[in-house]
C-alpha cells in the first residue's frame, strides 16, 4: 500500500474524516487508506488530544467580526473618525481607536490582516482548573491513584466540599487532563489508573456474544423470584469466570442488591468439579440467609450446578443463551476487575490477598447506581444486622 505523503499536518477536511470514521469505530490503518495518508499521521492526529474530538474554534460574539473590520476600513479610507465609525458599528469609540492602532495606524489598517492578527492573539494557552489549584489537584491525583474513576471522584468533590463550587471538576475535565498528550499536572501517564488503561480515548463497540454447551437440569432465569428481580432482599449472587492467559482463571460474585463483589481463587483450574468445590467453601463461609441464589451464564465450568445447590441449600439459575446481559451486575464488575485481572495475565501468580484487594478497591469505592455510596457499606450493614439476630 502506497500512502500519499502527510508529513506536516492534516488539512481540516481531512481532520474531519479521521475524527468522523475514528467515532464510527474504523482503525487507524482503515482510517488512513480512508483519508489517503499514513496511518501515522491518522494516529498522530488521535494522539494530540487524546482521542477526544477537538471542539472547533469558535470567535466570541463580543469581539468585532471580519464584517466589521471591513466597515472599519472603508470609513478610514473615507477619512472617517474612529468615533464615527464607532457611532455607525455601535462600538465604544475606545475599541475602535484600539483596533486601530494595534494593526498599523489609520494609513497602514487593513481589514484581511488585523481579522487574521486577532484570531492569532486569541490562540493562547489556557490553564487547565486543576493545574491553577494546588488542592484540588492533590484531591484529583490522590483518588485517581486509589483507581477511582473520573465521575466518582467529580461526584466525590460535590459531596466534600458542597459549599465551594470553585473545588468542583467534572468527571470530562478530569478526563481532558488524562488524554490530552500537552497536560501534565496529573503526572505521567495518569491513564494507568482507568478501568481500561487505554491512553486514547476509543470508541464504544459492540461485541458479538458466543453460544456455551447445554447443561442439564438447567433452571431458568424465568424462573427467578419477583424479589431477585426487583433486587430487595440481599443474597442473591451472579457469577461468572474471567480468564488469565490460558488455563488461568478466577471466578468473581456480585449481590445483585449492595453491588458487593467476592473474587474466588481457582488453583485447580476451571474445569466443572474444581469451580463446583471453590463456589461451595466461599460461599459457604456466609451466613445461609445471605446466600439465597446463584445466577450463572451456561458455561460448562457450571456442569456441577446440581451439586452446588445440594451443597449450599440454593437455587442456580441460568441465562438464556447469547443473553450476558441478564446478569449484567457481574459483567459490570467483571469490565472493572479487568483493570487488575488482565486478559494476557497468569492469574493463578496472584494470592488470595491479592484478589481480596482488588474486590476490596471495588468495593469501597462510591458507586452511583447506589447513590454514592460504596458496596461494602451497603453490604456490611445487612450482614451485621443478620449476626446479630
Amino acid at each position: 500500500m502506497t500512502y500519499r505523503r502527510c508529513d506536516v499536518a492534516l488539512t481540516r477536511m481531512q481532520a474531519d474524516v479521521v475524527w468522523d470514521r475514528w467515532r464510527a469505530g474504523d482503525s487507524s490503518r482503515l482510517i488512513a487508506r480512508t483519508v489517503g495518508c499514513s496511518p501515522a499521521a491518522v494516529r498522530g492526529e488521535l494522539a494530540r488530544s487524546g482521542g477526544v474530538r477537538p471542539e472547533p474554534r469558535r470567535r466570541d460574539p463580543g469581539h468585532l467580526s471580519s464584517g466589521e473590520r471591513e466597515e472599519i476600513s472603508r470609513g478610514l479610507a473615507a477619512g472617517l473618525s474612529s468615533r464615527s465609525i464607532a457611532h455607525q458599528l455601535g462600538r465604544s469609540p475606545s475599541t475602535i481607536s484600539r483596533e486601530i492602532v494595534r494593526n498599523g495606524g489609520r494609513h497602514l489598517y487593513r481589514a484581511s490582516v488585523a481579522d487574521v492578527a486577532a484570531f492569532d492573539r486569541a490562540r493562547r494557552p489556557k490553564v487547565s482548573r486543576l493545574a491553577a489549584d494546588p488542592a484540588l489537584l492533590a484531591d484529583v491525583q490522590g483518588r485517581l491513584e486509589a483507581d477511582w474513576s473520573p465521575q466518582q471522584i467529580a461526584v466525590w468533590l460535590k459531596q466534600q466540599y458542597p459549599d465551594q463550587a470553585s473545588k468542583w471538576v467534572s468527571h470530562e475535565a478530569i478526563y481532558r487532563s488524562i488524554y490530552i498528550a500537552g497536560r501534565r499536572e496529573l503526572g505521567d501517564r495518569p491513564s494507568k489508573h482507568l478501568r481500561s488503561g487505554q491512553s486514547v480515548r476509543r470508541p464504544r463497540m459492540v461485541r458479538a456474544t458466543d453460544g456455551r454447551g447445554r447443561l442439564r437440569n438447567m433452571v431458568s432465569i424465568h424462573h427467578r423470584p419477583a424479589a431477585v428481580e426487583d433486587r430487595v432482599e440481599v443474597g442473591h449472587w451472579e457469577g461468572d469466570l474471567v480468564m488469565g492467559r490460558r488455563p488461568s482463571a478466577v471466578a468473581t460474585l456480585v449481590e445483585r442488591s449492595t453491588r458487593f463483589v467476592r473474587v474466588v481463587a481457582l488453583p485447580d483450574g476451571y474445569k466443572a468439579d474444581a469451580v463446583r468445590r471453590a463456589l461451595r467453601d466461599d460461599l459457604s463461609q456466609l451466613p445461609a440467609s445471605m446466600r439465597k441464589s446463584l445466577t450463572w451464564d451456561r458455561g460448562r465450568e457450571m456442569a456441577g450446578h446440581q451439586e452446588l445447590s445440594v451443597d449450599l441449600g440454593i437455587e442456580v439459575y441460568f441465562c438464556d443463551r447469547r443473553s450476558p446481559w441478564q446478569r449484567g451486575t457481574n459483567e459490570n464488575t467483571n469490565r472493572l476487575l479487568r483493570q487488575y485481572l488482565a486478559k494476557s495475565a497468569d492469574l493463578r501468580s496472584f494470592s488470595m490477598r491479592d484478589l481480596d484487594d482488588f474486590a476490596e478497591r471495588i468495593n469501597t469505592r462510591p458507586r452511583r447506581v447506589l447513590d454514592w455510596a460504596s458496596a461494602r457499606d451497603r453490604y456490611w450493614s445487612h450482614l451485621q444486622a443478620v449476626l446479630q439476630t
